[in-house]
């Protein structure tokens, strides 16, 4: 069954726990039934891979440690349970421009010469075979004093703590700036606004509906992150916000970079979040082996693009951005139960 767009309609969650037998929003749940659960939704091998992840789950759940989920606990696990049953997702194509494909820095001169075209035709595949709720492509958007440009360096001061002198500066080194103290890897000349290199490769499928977000306008700030493309800005995060996203499934250009800042902010607000590997090219060999790691262990998942369209299209789920999400889910029954707490402490300390 499909929606008036084409996207697969997912059965309710409601429906989920009737077939269980375990209907019932007001229902109790201890945690041999909630296996019961677990075991309908996820794979046997990612169960016996991870399953001290489904231990983790329900002790977030469990707050009162009875072994019971009840009441609150019910409800925040069926808040959960919902986003895997009902997902909304959403595709990031991250920065697959002209300038790192063919242009000035292109990807294929760099340390480990993966060649950034190579992401654009698994990407279209995805576009066109994937049931998306949201697809969201970036852009880098510099002025041409950008702070990041090597050719700009002669606009600005270094600090005295900058190993790296304007003397002996070359492309891809690391320098500290003055005001505001700041670090900053000198890359040569790219993406500046209107220009060719700035576009979107022609062969990228942009898709009808979709959203773009433009980043590093600010030309004292560079901006890696999609999600904080300029100083406070979070108009990513509003787009997510405002198509009720549960899940984001990353790709593009740098692994090692964008990729790498955009996965590790949107881990950080809390999002289930997938780097769709096959799909993404990066600088250096090492730098992408290190951003790989490092989003696994904040909880991203690190798969490929077989993997993603199996999660979106079918009713596959992954246990690890389940994880997560339990995570956040559990980070907002906190923080309501806290606000009615101080609302009821304001109330009784000042009736009307």
């Amino acid at each position: 069954m499909t929606d008036s767009v084409g996207r697969k309609k997912w059965p309710s969650a409601e429906k989920f726990l009737a077939n269980l037998d375990l209907s019932g929003e007001k229902s109790t749940l201890n945690e041999s039934n909630f296996r019961v659960i677990c075991a309908a939704l996820f794979s046997p091998d990612e169960i016996q891979q991870n399953d001290w992840r489904i231990q983790d789950i329900f002790s977030l759940f469990d707050r009162d440690r009875d072994g019971v989920l009840e009441g609150q606990e019910w409800k925040t696990f069926y808040d959960w349970l919902r986003t895997m049953i009902e997902p909304v997702t959403a595709l990031l194509v991250v920065d697959v421009q002209n300038d790192f494909i063919d242009g000035t820095l292109a990807l294929r001169d760099c340390g480990c010469n993966q060649d950034g075209v190579d992401v654009v035709e698994p990407i279209n595949r995805l576009i066109k075979e994937g049931q998306f709720n949201k697809i969201i492509y970036s852009q880098d958007w510099h002025p041409g004093n950008h702070i990041s440009f090597y050719e700009n360096l002669h606009l600005r001061e270094l600090h005295p703590d900058s190993k790296v002198t304007k003397e002996n500066a070359k492309p891809f080194d690391t320098v500290i700036f003055a005001e505001p103290r700041s670090e900053q890897i000198l890359w040569p000349r790219h993406c500046v606004m209107n220009t060719w290199g700035s576009q979107l490769h022609k062969d990228l499928v942009i898709a009808p509906g979709t959203e773009q977000v433009r980043k590093g306008d600010n030309p004292e700030v560079d901006a890696y992150s999609v999600f904080y493309k300029s100083e406070n800005s979070i108009e990513l995060e509003a787009i997510l916000r405002k198509a009720s996203v549960t899940h984001v499934y990353i790709c593009g250009i740098a692994y090692d970079v964008c990729v790498k800042a955009s996965s590790l902010d949107g881990l950080r607000l809390g999002y289930p979040l997938a780097v769709i590997d096959d799909c993404c090219r990066g600088v250096n060999t090492d730098d992408i082996e290190a951003a790989k790691k490092l989003i696994s262990e904040n909880g991203g998942l690190i798969t490929n693009s077989d993997h993603v369209l199996a999660l979106v299209n079918e009713t596959k789920r992954s246990l690890v951005m389940s994880h997560q999400s339990a995570k956040m889910i559990y980070s907002v029954s906190l923080s309501e139960s806290s606000q009615n707490g101080r609302d009821l402490i304001q109330h009784v300390s000042d009736p009307e």
